[in-house]
């Protein structure tokens, strides 16, 4: 993949970047009791977050490919909200799952970073993790497994990009039905989901979004099967050739074992990943021109 691949996706008017957040912020609140807290972030206010970020970006994805008229399917990929997710969309027969991270600037992002560089990251914390299901498939009609690497632009003096309202009711409300349901039964509807929003409104404000900015979405590099044996792991337990003089100074940096700093601290993990340089696969752009 070359720098002039790169697809970024700045385009979304203010309403529709709203829209797109508070759909996100919607699914990770009534979704958070039953995702698996791969961060290890220990109160349910850091969760919310996490995951409408994760889906904020999927939102931006989906809104560029609608604009573009790049023809992928996500109505069989969705899940209902106390499942685990699958994959995000299906495109060119295979199932697809968008791995969407965050990098840190405050200066323009054509001055500091070379974006062929940035990590392609598949999580790979314990033996059962999105490493191990990478060739996994779901539905009798596709024909493989693959990855798409985006990633959004914040900035560093700035913890969060959007705040979610919430009183301390409406967090314990939460809590609670995280340890309710924390061994719920997959396939077993717990709870209608009006009455969620219709309790959760009653002891607090009403669900909302204050977006600070406007992050775009970049869409770099893909991989599947073909693309695995580029993928090493970095962290604390990191594999022989594995990457970490691909740049000088080195690609990423490991404080303590604990948290792996790629690009001078660009872009920041805490957990073993997969990973090698977005330039070292296929763009996503070749797919959808070619």
């Amino acid at each position: 993949m070359t720098e002039n691949e790169i697809i970024i996706v700045d385009n979304v008017s203010e309403q529709i970047y709203f829209d797109i957040a508070l759909s996100a912020a919607r699914y990770a609140l009534i979704s958070v009791a039953f995702t698996y807290n791969r961060m290890d972030k220990k109160d349910i206010q850091s969760r919310v977050i996490n995951i409408t970020k994760g889906k904020i970006a999927e939102g931006l994805f989906y809104f560029f490919c609608n604009e573009n008229h790049v023809a992928i399917y996500t109505e069989s990929c969705t899940t209902p909200f106390w499942l685990p997710d699958q994959k995000d969309f299906i495109f060119l027969n295979g199932e697809w799952d968008i791995k969407n991270n965050f990098i840190y600037n405050n200066d323009p992002l054509t001055d500091k970073i070379k974006m062929s560089l940035l990590p392609a990251l598949i999580p790979n914390k314990y033996a059962g993790d999105q490493w191990s299901k990478r060739n996994e498939t779901y539905h009798a009609n596709t024909t493989f497994s693959a990855y798409l690497f985006t990633f959004m632009v914040l900035r560093k003096a700035e913890k969060s990009f959007f705040d979610i309202l919430l009183n301390a009711e409406q967090l314990d409300f939460m809590a609670d039905i995280a340890q309710q349901f924390s061994r719920h039964p997959h396939g077993k509807m717990p709870f209608l989901e009006a009455w969620f929003y219709e309790e959760l409104s009653k002891i607090g404000p009403e669900i909302n979004i204050n977006l600070k900015y406007y992050p775009s979405l970049i869409i770099t590099g893909c991989a599947n099967a073909r693309y695995w044996t580029l993928f090493k792991d970095t962290g604390p337990q990191m594999e022989e050739n594995h990457y970490k003089t691909f740049t000088t100074p080195d690609w990423y940096t490991n404080d303590g074992g604990k948290i792996t700093k790629f690009l001078q601290g660009t872009m920041v993990t805490t957990i073993k990943n997969k990973t090698c340089p977005v330039g070292l696969l296929p763009s996503f752009s070749s797919l959808i021109h070619r």
